[in-house]
């Protein structure tokens, strides 16, 4: 079963940062994402999601941009039966060995924010790895990278929080307490 997980601290750890105020669901978050990282058809790492809150007549729409937390405790690292879901000590990335994934799909069931994603083609389960190929080089991710509006920011999770205090660890429909995602929201004023 799922070996032990590094705890990494937060000045190490990456994460993201994402202004509920700024972002205006255009989706090139998502588009850096494909594009970057050759994703396949179907599958998406990084998805925008509109939400609604409020009631008439001052009802509020927003959009979340979402994809793998690579979380402090990682729900999709502890249901994998065969040990290809993995924490790097070093920053915390969340990342899946295709070579040792044999798409059972557990880990896409037990992650609470749908990061998992199966792959028809390749019948194995893969998801954000935070542009790890990137990261290694010095360079921020894709999606980052795109963000017209920045309403998406990467970096290690202390910065973040500092820069953004105070920060949410949550927002309607999305529940940290379990997995301790490393991300934080900046509310919108009108939320």
């Amino acid at each position: 079963m799922a070996a032990d997980i590094p705890t990494v601290p937060k000045d190490k750890q990456a994460g993201w940062s994402i202004n509920l105020e700024r972002c205006i669901g255009c989706r090139a978050c998502e588009g850096g994402c494909k594009n970057e990282n050759k994703v396949a058809v179907g599958v998406r790492w990084r998805r925008v999601i509109t939400r609604e809150t409020g009631e008439y007549p001052s009802p509020v729409k927003y959009y979340v941009t979402s994809s793998c937390n690579h979380c402090a405790q990682p729900a999709c690292l502890k249901s994998c039966p065969v040990d290809a879901i993995t924490k790097r000590a070093t920053d915390g990335i969340v990342l899946i060995d295709q070579d040792k994934c044999i798409g059972c799909r557990r880990c896409e069931w037990a992650c609470p924010y749908g990061a998992p994603q199966y792959n028809e083609e390749t019948k194995k389960v893969e998801k954000c790895t935070y542009c790890v190929h990137r990261i290694d080089k010095g360079l921020k991710p894709a999606c980052a990278m795109t963000c017209m509006g920045l309403a998406l920011e990467s970096g290690n999770l202390s910065e973040i929080e500092k820069k953004y205090s105070p920060a949410q660890k949550e927002i309607p429909g999305f529940d940290p307490k379990f997995t301790e995602p490393s991300t934080r929201f900046v509310p919108a004023k009108k939320m």
